[in-house]
């Protein structure tokens, strides 16, 4: 049998996971076709068929069963490792990390970061928020956390998950509008969006598209002025399904908008990768997607 290439054990286990392979391509950061090629060779490998492949996901084999198992196990331990050495990095790490992200995401960084610090008290961090991307191949960030994958060959990427939207408006809209809002008879409804200048936002377009919907007729230069203006009273807007949970008493009258939903991808400089801040903000950011993907909070 063929030497084994122990990280094509991983994608095994991703593949057990996600029931798909391109399930498991997107969580492994890799295109489908790269991943049903691994999984070609490490059946040619061990010599033996692990998965069964229907259009609708992937079966274990009998054999593969017993492997998923066994990658499952090894997940484990890669688990406990990788404990082992955060405890350890806590001491060690230091130093400054700038993370570059938009708006949406910088507010759900911002509010999620605290605990970072009682786990890395020596590690800064800045979270540099802008609608333009930072550029990471000059250095003017470490991280970015954005809703695209870089195409750039000297980066590499992490899918974290996806931001979904929706449309809300405070209680008091609510009890007012009540009737409108069971009828979805938007012509009636006041709204808030972006300005002139950010109309292009795929979110302003979606809204300012609403059928019969008024244009806003209050308007922002920045996502949180939305936020602001939607919690007390000011109509409807488009915000991130996550402020839900932020205390702000919003209701949904649309609890999410599947055509706007954003894949978030976290990247950086691949001379990066063995930096001991950079790990851990990039196992920090990791862990609070996965929280958010199962949770939705």
């Amino acid at each position: 049998m063929k030497q084994l290439d122990w990280d094509d054990l991983r994608l095994v286990l991703f593949i057990a996971q996600e029931g798909t392979l391109r399930g498991a391509a997107k969580k492994a950061g890799l295109s489908a076709a790269t991943l049903s090629r691994r999984l070609d060779e490490l059946e040619e490998a061990v010599g033996q068929k692990i998965v069964e492949r229907f259009q609708g996901g992937c079966v274990p084999t009998a054999f593969g069963a017993e492997i998923f198992a066994l990658a499952g196990q090894m997940g484990e331990i890669a688990l406990e490792v990788e404990r082992t050495r955060d405890q350890q990095d806590a001491h060690t790490a230091s130093g400054l990390v700038r993370i570059n992200t938009d708006e949406w995401l910088s507010y759900f960084l911002t509010t999620r970061f605290a605990r970072f610090h009682d786990a890395y008290p020596n590690v800064e961090v800045e979270i540099v928020t802008s609608h333009r991307p930072y550029s990471l191949a000059r250095r003017e960030a470490d991280i970015a956390v954005r809703p695209y994958r870089p195409e750039q060959l000297d980066l590499v990427a992490r899918h974290l998950g996806t931001l979904s939207f929706g449309l809300y408006c405070s209680r008091a809209v609510a009890t007012r509008h009540a009737d409108a809002l069971a009828r979805q008879d938007w012509a009636t409804l006041p709204f808030v969006g972006f300005d002139e200048p950010r109309a292009e936002f795929q979110s302003d377009r979606w809204l300012r598209a609403l059928p019969g919907a008024p244009a806003p007729w209050m308007r922002c230069s920045y996502g949180l002025g939305i936020l602001d203006g939607v919690a007390h009273g000011a109509g409807l807007g488009v915000l991130a399904t996550f402020l839900a949970g932020e205390g702000q008493d919003l209701v949904a009258a649309m609890p999410r908008i599947p055509e706007l939903d954003q894949e978030i991808w976290l990247s950086m400089h691949r001379s990066l990768r063995n930096s001991a801040r950079i790990r851990a903000v990039v196992d920090f950011v990791g862990q609070v997607f996965d929280e958010y993907r199962q949770t939705g909070a």
